[in-house]
């Protein structure tokens, strides 16, 4: 094969024709792998399904990290209780109190 013929083919429409059949079956591929979060943030719940690291155990083996995250989360829960956050906001703000904990007093 020549690079005249390689190139001609790259220029034709059979080359654009095979690059829109990819691109379509792509976006359709995209689409059903994350057809679940389109729905979840089109319908306004940002919340995460991700899975997350449990802290307890850390907690258990760490007595700073423990403190911390009795008085921060210890706060939010004092807010979701005040009426201040509401239940999305709530879920936010712990999972934000714990990282900041796990960061500062890491095992």
């Amino acid at each position: 094969m020549s690079a005249t013929t390689q190139s001609g083919f790259l220029n034709g429409n059979a080359a654009r024709i095979v690059a829109a059949v990819l691109a379509v079956l792509i976006a359709i591929v995209w689409f059903y792998n994350y057809q679940a979060d389109f729905s979840r943030v089109m319908s306004g719940d940002a919340a995460t399904e991700l899975p997350q690291a449990s802290t307890q155990a850390a907690a258990d083996a760490n007595p700073a990290l423990a403190a911390c995250l009795k008085k921060r989360v210890g706060d939010v829960d004092q807010m979701k209780a005040d009426g201040i956050l509401s239940e999305a906001k709530y879920a936010s703000f712990r999972s934000r109190a714990e990282e900041l904990c796990a960061q500062q007093n890491p095992s």
